[in-house]
Formats: C-alpha cells, structure tokens, sequence
C-alpha cells in the first residue's frame, strides 16, 4: 500500500503526526517520506541556459567530487 498525503506547510503540526501514527499502528516495515517540492523559475531558467550552452559546443567546465566541494561559485552578472 501506498499512500500520498498532500498539505501546506501550514499543516505540519503535533496533530498531524499524530494522525500518522494512528495510521501505521504497531506496523515496522513502513516508510514515510517527505518531500519538499517548489519550482524556481530563475533557477530553471539558467539551468536551461547553461543545457543550450553544452548542446551548441560552448565551454564545459567539470569538477572531480573534491573540487566540486570545494567550489564557491561567485555572482558573474
């Protein structure tokens, strides 16, 4: 079974949990998960920029794992 409970942010509360709780029971085999999901549409924006970038042969820049943590990005408009 499962199941998608949608809600604001409004509604997370002692009330809600305690709803959960009724519903699982004494089961231990479950799993709850939350997802936070929101939409930037700057962020997308540039992220479609920097795709056509790529695709048109422009300038890659890659990172190992290490570089990549300890990368600051800095503002360039």
């Amino acid at each position: 079974m499962e199941t998608i409970i949608k809600l604001s942010p409004s509604e997370l509360n002692a009330s809600l949990l305690s709803k959960i709780r009724k519903l699982i029971g004494n089961k231990e085999n479950v799993d709850v998960t939350i997802s936070v999901k929101e939409y930037d549409a700057d962020y997308a924006s540039e992220l479609d920029n920097s795709i056509e970038q790529v695709e048109s042969g422009q300038s890659l820049v890659s990172f190992s794992m290490e570089e990549f943590m300890a990368y600051t990005p800095s503002k360039t408009k």
